[in-house]
């Protein structure tokens, strides 16, 4: 994939020495949100300067958001919930039963039992649907994403596990005292779309929906705006 919008490449602080690879991690949607320095460990200086990415690119994500001209009533983004960066990342027909569609997009995540309650952005970077049934004139279901936090520790192990990346190994090229790796990294992790919750994760709601109101097909977000399209 390439650097989602509203990002391109170009990192000032990529370029060498500086070595930051939070660009490198935004390509592929890793979704590190902090860097986690652990006493005894050494210092990279790219995981300074990545700290500082983090935070602009966190920030650059609010200002869009608050500036868009997605439709969003004034002051209710982001919410407590799952808040798209636009209505237009979620898609669905007018036909009762057919899927709704979350598409590749930048999604603020917020919950008390997340990261101790801070809104983190993450990229959804695949195409998800769900089907929330064909009741849908009487019955609200609450759609959301499942999320969990994971701890992804440094490793110069030439085979990594799922919760270890190499690449987080300095790249100086320097004889490192104490060996390459330094902090890890915390990532928040988009496991699925869905009403609930799953194993070790946590759900967190996006809208409810969709109903059927007379002639059209509706979903209502968690900040009490809604889309909807005509039935056809």
């Amino acid at each position: 994939m390439t650097i989602p919008a509203p990002f391109s490449t170009g990192f000032p602080l990529t370029l060498t020495p500086f070595k930051s690879r939070t660009e490198q991690q935004l390509d592929i949607a890793k979704n590190y949100f902090a860097v986690a320095f652990k006493p005894g460990y050494p210092l990279q200086a790219s995981e300074l300067n990545e700290i500082q990415e983090i935070f602009y690119i966190q920030q650059t994500l609010n200002v869009q958001l608050l500036n868009s001209s997605n439709s969003w009533t004034a002051g209710t983004t982001p919410w407590t919930g799952v808040t798209p960066m636009s209505k237009s990342l979620i898609s669905f027909t007018g036909v009762e039963g057919e899927p709704i569609t979350i598409n590749p997009g930048w999604y603020h995540i917020k919950d008390p039992q997340i990261n101790g309650g801070i809104g983190v952005w993450v990229y959804n970077n695949t195409i998800r649907t769900v089907t929330a049934g064909n009741n849908e004139s009487t019955t609200d279901i609450t759609i959301g994403f499942t999320v969990k936090t994971v701890v992804v520790e440094c490793t110069n192990n030439s085979t990594p596990s799922s919760t270890e990346d190499s690449y987080l190994q300095d790249q100086s090229n320097f004889n490192v005292i104490g060996g390459p790796c330094g902090a890890a990294r915390i990532q928040l992790q988009i496991i699925s779309v869905d009403s609930q919750a799953g194993a070790d994760t946590i759900f967190v709601p996006m809208f409810v929906g969709p109903r059927i109101a007379g002639n059209t097909r509706q979903i209502t977000f968690v900040n009490s705006d809604y889309t909807q399209v005509t039935i056809t």
